[in-house]
């Protein structure tokens, strides 16, 4: 046996728990985890669509034509209209997956925004992809403040249609996804001109190309913005009008409708939440699980790199050394926290979409502020993850042969798409405020997942912190909780002042406000966390447990000010907490294989040679770099370069 698959043979021996356990709670049931194994055996045996290793040779133009090769293939084989299907091919697709907007964003707004003669007409050709759509509302001038979005859409009393038009540059539709040459429709948000008064953003459906040649239609200026950080095969687009008429069905009309040229609203404006709440599901839900790809190769690798001998003159593989457990085991302890919570949001999602159905939104606006805290905070966590995973592979993690550079590029974009991060935090600020009202006069009003705010006096006065080690959620609890006063008595008292609320709020808290919101991110996690060790075989508490220990432990550690100053905590009891992680590091390293095996990615979802399930990195380095890299074909320009036009010069 090769030395490096004995070592990860051996490492394997030594975790103690069924590894299989694990994998049916990462999979949530049978059908997601058979249709994700279906999915990594067929792009990895189709010849044609297999993870390339000279892929980040190749131009952009070859990996998009790539990408749509394998969308033609996995449909094939999949129904890439239902998520469990196309949502595992996030992961293990080599450059994004085309039609993951439409499906994601587009077919939910239309589902719950439009009626249902519009969803029963436009509805079925997703299915058959006869029609592809952009969800176009960001523009050039306007991202995240949808209310002042420019492009206009007037209603013609005369025609009974509308006429869509971008006023200027600053309105044109700019950044949605699959706009630039995939789709064929786009779900265009526009502000709805009627008898001359804006009344407000509303979604229209737009054909913008022909559903035959599909070829742009008159009026119409759409194409693809060129390369980004990322996303390289994603065709991001821009779109512009030039008062371009569409029928008056154009309008989603489930909430807002003109009839016999009348406008009228119906039921929850804020139902357009639900829609977007699909989209960022799916980063919670997804995204983590690439920073697991990225903890598997990192964790494989520095099982299999040995780097400096012992006091016996052996070798030490870099799993050994400390700073190297603490680059990744935090990171893989929450990376367990973070694929819990993304299930559990999925759940709380549907759980809220069916409410909504009924014309219920109770939990509509808890729903929006939890979504919108995780998907902050775990999506600036996978790429740091994932940056830290490779800086733990040394100068073999630099390359895009190890699989990780990749997953980087693949993850950086959701940091600010579907919601950018601090305006995400900035809405969960202020649910929390909300919250803390609902506490004061009607405690009834408060969500289960917030309600640590019905506790706040019994928080502040529990000081028996003797022995910390146990106290870690409690110690969570205590850093929010006191946020929170802190913010809220901020706020009133700068108030006082004279400042206005929108000064105080834009100018005079938005730090402790990102802060706040972060602290509940990381309460929610830890609560997730729980419910899913409480519920799990017993044969996997124990390894659950203390993952969730040692991400409560780095939470406080690395966000330890609040509760020093607040003089909760001392500074021997820090240094317990110090001394606690190094235990957890002792505990879990054995396990770390294990942990991430139950993962099940195979190589080619991978893309690595450094992380392969038989070990191997410096062979499969090698020969990746001699057999599959285009570039050592040296071009003729080159040869004619070095050899006629440097040389005699110098």
């Amino acid at each position: 046996m090769h030395p490096t698959t004995q070592m990860l043979e051996n490492a394997r021996e030594r975790v103690t728990f069924p590894i299989e356990e694990l994998t049916k709670l990462i999979y949530v049931n049978e059908e997601i985890y058979e249709t994700f194994m279906k999915a990594q055996k067929i792009i990895a045996n189709e010849p044609t669509i297999r993870n390339h290793p000279d892929y980040h040779n190749w131009s952009r133009k070859q990996q998009i034509i790539k990408s749509y090769e394998k969308l033609r293939i996995m449909h094939q084989h999949f129904n890439l209209a239902n998520a469990v299907h196309w949502a595992p091919l996030l992961s293990i697709f080599q450059g994004t997956t085309p039609t993951a907007v439409s499906f994601a964003m587009t077919v939910p707004a239309l589902r719950f925004l439009g009626t249902d003669e519009q969803f029963n007409l436009w509805g079925p050709k997703f299915l058959t992809m006869e029609i592809v759509a952009a969800y176009a509302q960001t523009e050039i001038g306007h991202g995240s403040d949808v209310q002042n979005l420019e492009t206009t859409a007037t209603y013609d009393p005369q025609s009974n249609d509308f006429i869509l038009h971008t006023p200027s540059v600053s309105a044109v539709k700019f950044w949605p996804g699959e706009l630039g040459f995939l789709s064929n429709y786009a779900l265009v948000y526009a502000k709805l001109i009627f008898n001359g008064k804006n009344k407000g953003v509303h979604p229209f459906m737009v054909q913008i190309r022909d559903n035959f040649t599909h070829k742009t239609l008159k009026g119409v200026t759409v194409g693809d913005i060129g390369p980004k950080l990322g996303y390289s095969t994603k065709d991001n687009g821009f779109l512009a009008f030039d008062n371009y008429r569409i029928p008056l069905n154009s309008m989603l009309a489930r909430y807002v409708r003109i009839e016999n040229g009348q406008f009228s609203r119906h039921g929850n404006e804020k139902i357009s939440y639900a829609s977007m709440m699909v989209s960022r599901q799916l980063i919670i839900f997804i995204y983590p699980r690439m920073a697991a790809q990225a903890l598997t190769v990192a964790i494989r690798y520095s099982i299999t790199r040995q780097q400096f001998t012992n006091d016996k003159g052996v070798e030490n593989s870099v799993i050994e050394y400390q700073t190297q457990q603490d680059k990744l085991l935090p990171r893989l302890a929450t990376c367990y926290g973070m694929i819990f919570t993304g299930i559990r949001i999925m759940q709380l999602v549907d759980d809220n979409f069916h409410r909504v159905q009924k014309k219920d939104f109770s939990t509509l606006q808890q729903s929006h502020a939890i979504l919108s805290a995780i998907k902050a905070y775990s999506s600036q966590w996978v790429v740091d993850t994932t940056e830290w995973c490779r800086l733990s592979c040394g100068g073999h993690g630099y390359a895009h042969y190890s699989g990780i550079p990749a997953v980087y590029f693949d993850t950086a974009p959701n940091v600010t798409l579907e919601g950018e991060n601090q305006v995400m935090y900035l809405q969960v600020a202020r649910y929390l405020l909300k919250v803390l009202q609902y506490a004061e006069k009607n405690p009834e009003k408060v969500p289960f997942y917030f309600s640590f705010v019905l506790q706040i006096k019994d928080t502040l006065n529990n000081k028996d912190l003797s022995n910390i080690n146990t106290q870690l959620g409690y110690l969570l609890k205590l850093s929010l909780t006191i946020q929170l006063i802190q913010v809220g008595k901020r706020i009133k008292d700068l108030m006082n002042t004279g400042k206005t609320f929108q000064q105080v709020w834009n100018q005079h808290v938005g730090i402790h406000l990102l802060s706040l919101a972060q602290r509940y991110a990381e309460y929610f996690i830890y609560l997730v966390f729980q419910e899913y060790i409480s519920n799990a075989n017993q044969s996997v508490k124990d390894i659950l447990q203390s993952l969730c220990d040692l991400y409560c432990v780095q939470t406080i550690l690395d966000n330890s000010s609040t509760l020093i100053e607040s003089g909760q905590i001392t500074q021997e009891q820090l240094k317990s907490l110090n001394e606690l992680k190094i235990e957890l590091f002792t505990k879990i390293k054995p396990q770390a294989i294990g942990l991430v095996e139950a993962f099940n990615f195979n190589d080619n979802a991978l893309r690595t040679c450094i992380g392969c399930h038989d070990g191997k990195p410096y062979e499969y380095i090698y020969d990746w770099a001699t057999k599959e890299n285009s570039v050592n074909k040296v071009p003729q320009a080159v040869i004619d370069l070095m050899g006629t036009k440097i040389k005699p010069k110098l």
